[in-house]
């Protein structure tokens, strides 16, 4: 998907610790889209680090905005940018908002520049991760 006027530009970098929920994610994200005026159905993608594939939090996350969730390595990540959250979305555009913090998440939204192309974008989260989540998610449920 390239980005077109009119379509969804945003891309919402995020980082977490394992203690982060799934509802403290899309509150903090919620909170962040206000804050810029714009809705969720302006999100191209969640975004976060590659070491954070296979959280869950994030996974419903990205279920629940019912957006892609891409993963960035180091090299991916704009350089001289401080903070996970803000040098993942800085990678995709210029930050509209720096990083905005809850007890347990960080989020930082970007636009999308000119020509972005999300298929080229990090890297997508896995089958057997989408799987896992859903299968941990289910087991957590009980009987």
């Amino acid at each position: 998907m390239t980005t077109t006027p009119g379509h969804p530009d945003l891309i919402v970098g995020l980082g977490c610790s394992t203690s982060a929920s799934a509802d403290e994610i899309v509150a903090l994200i919620a909170a962040c889209l206000a804050e810029i005026g714009r809705d969720a159905c302006s999100i191209a993608s969640l975004a976060t680090h590659g070491r954070k594939r296979g959280s869950a939090a994030l996974a419903r996350a990205a279920e629940h905005y019912d957006v892609p969730l891409r993963f960035l390595d180091d090299d991916d990540l704009a350089p001289k940018v401080p903070g996970t959250c803000e040098a993942v979305a800085a990678a995709s555009g210029p930050l509209l908002l720096g990083k905005r913090k809850s007890r347990y998440a960080t989020c930082a939204i970007a636009v999308a520049a000119p020509g972005f192309n999300l298929a080229r974008f990090g890297q997508p989260e896995s089958p057997s991760a989408a799987m896992a989540s859903s299968t941990l998610a289910t087991s957590l449920a009980g009987p």
